[in-house]
């Protein structure tokens, strides 16, 4: 897992940098369970080389980067034993908030450490944003705190979301639509299977094979197609 945590270090490091060299903006996850690095600018994106196979999900902030193999979490620093199976990540600032569907657990990574967290909800968990959690149940999705309290609901939702620190994105039956502040932005596009932080301004959709980019920064909202992540 040494060139997964490499990819990691390299992604967060390039960051920022002004010059020649090429930014990175994020990571996905390719259909193959591969680890690929993104960089360019909108409109001009490139895959970097695919990492080892067995990445079940990852997710970047702007201050993290974290990945989920079958039983471990990676980051840039080290890694850690992990429950088995399928993961949502969740971020604030430099912490990680995790939960692990099959053993319905919480916990907040940081420092390359897990700590359970005493949180218990109904419904399927769908995205973590600090200390909202977004959340199906009985068809409806809701974004609530630990305690259960609502604080929103997206009646229209049928399909992945994934929160942001200052909105949230969902898909609906045929599109895609981001919501920040007091503006919504809807995007053609069918079939989402799910919504990752890819990293500093952008998601990663999924839809089959094929991977989007959705840039959400305000005024320069765009949805991209990725190139070459079908292996």
């Amino acid at each position: 897992m040494k060139l997964i945590s490499a990819i990691l270090f390299l992604g967060g490091c390039s960051w920022g940098q002004s010059g020649i060299e090429v930014p990175s903006i994020g990571v996905i996850v390719d259909s193959s369970g591969a680890l690929r690095q993104v960089q360019g600018v909108a409109g001009s994106f490139l895959l970097g080389p695919a990492g080892p196979p067995g990445v079940i999900s990852a997710a970047c902030s702007e201050q993290l980067c974290l990945v989920k193999t079958d039983s471990k979490i990676l980051s840039a620093t080290g890694e850690i034993d992990a429950p088995p199976g399928p993961v949502v990540f969740g971020f604030s600032g430099d912490i990680g908030i995790v939960f692990f569907p099959e053993p319905r657990t919480f916990a907040r990574w940081h420092a390359d450490t897990l700590d359970l967290l005493d949180w218990t909800l109904d419904g399927e968990v769908l995205s973590l944003s600090g200390t909202e959690i977004a959340v199906q149940k009985d068809g409806e999705v809701s974004i609530v705190h630990p305690d259960g309290s609502i604080v929103d609901s997206m009646p229209d939702a049928s399909g992945p979301v994934l929160l942001l620190p200052t909105g949230v994105v969902f898909a609906t039956k045929d599109e895609i639509v981001l919501r920040q502040g007091n503006s919504e932005i809807r995007f053609e596009l069918a079939g989402a299977e799910n919504i990752t932080a890819m990293g500093p301004g952008y998601a990663a959709i999924h839809t089959g094979a094929a991977v989007y980019a959705l840039r959400i920064d305000p005024g320069r909202e765009s949805l991209l197609l990725l190139p070459g992540n079908i292996p």
